[in-house]
């Protein structure tokens, strides 16, 4: 696809999203995953680290008409859409989001988002940790550990309404 999707194409990113009704917003980031990972030409998107004392931030720079999905986080933290827009699917539901915007993700969060235009998304994660692999332990759930960590959170992961 060369073309980038006008974020007011709602039924054409509803497609992409799959349909949504009766199915939680994880199950539907999956889906869209395996759509990804077996029919698109998958692309490493640019990303920058960043330390503080007890933050660590990762900057992730996507082109125009980029579609990402992440992987789902352990611990509560900031995201902040600093440049560009996107359409995310969330907890909430589909949500068009334009820079700037700041976010909070809870535990259990996997977000997939279409970038509309060319955008820089941070993740703000509070560790004092500076070695990568040490911090992706600390905040990312492994894929095969996703059911097992969702079914220990205390509220449960809701439906796309």
């Amino acid at each position: 696809m060369t073309e980038i999707i006008q974020p007011d194409n709602t039924e054409l990113l509803e497609h992409i999203f799959n349909t949504l009704q009766n199915k939680t917003y994880i199950d539907t980031v999956r889906d869209v995953q395996r759509q990804i990972q077996d029919n698109a030409e998958l692309i490493d998107v640019p990303v920058v680290h960043h330390f503080a004392p007890g933050v660590y931030m990762r900057q992730m720079d996507a082109a125009a008409g980029t579609i990402v999905v992440s992987k789902m986080h352990r611990t509560e933290h900031m995201n902040i859409l600093t440049k560009g827009a996107i359409t995310v699917a969330t907890e909430n539901g589909i949500e068009f989001l334009h820079a700037p915007v700041v976010l909070k993700s809870m535990p259990g969060t996997k977000r997939v988002g279409y970038f509309h235009e060319d955008s820089s998304w941070i993740t703000v994660h509070p560790t004092n940790e500076t070695d990568l692999d040490a911090i992706e332990q600390q905040v990312i759930v492994p894929e095969h550990e996703i059911d097992q960590f969702l079914a220990s959170l205390s509220n449960q992961v809701k439906e796309i309404e």
